[in-house]
């Protein structure tokens, strides 16, 4: 069974502020981020850590 997680932009920035968004992947096997989370992360500092990290991970488009 797959433990597929809808991420929003909170959390992922959060996590990642304190370099702990790897506690995503053990809870859930896949992490979907939606097009709105992706572009309110993308709008902040170029150096924000969230930023980096879905610049870091293989993102994959799926069907709505």
């Amino acid at each position: 069974m797959t433990d597929r997680w809808v991420i929003n932009a909170s959390p992922l920035i959060v996590l990642s502020k304190i370099d702990q968004q790897e506690l995503l992947w053990q809870l859930a096997t896949e992490l979907v981020v939606p097009d709105a989370v992706f572009a309110e992360v993308n709008a902040g500092p170029a150096a924000d850590p969230a930023r980096l990290y879905l610049e870091e991970i293989q993102l994959v488009a799926v069907p709505v």
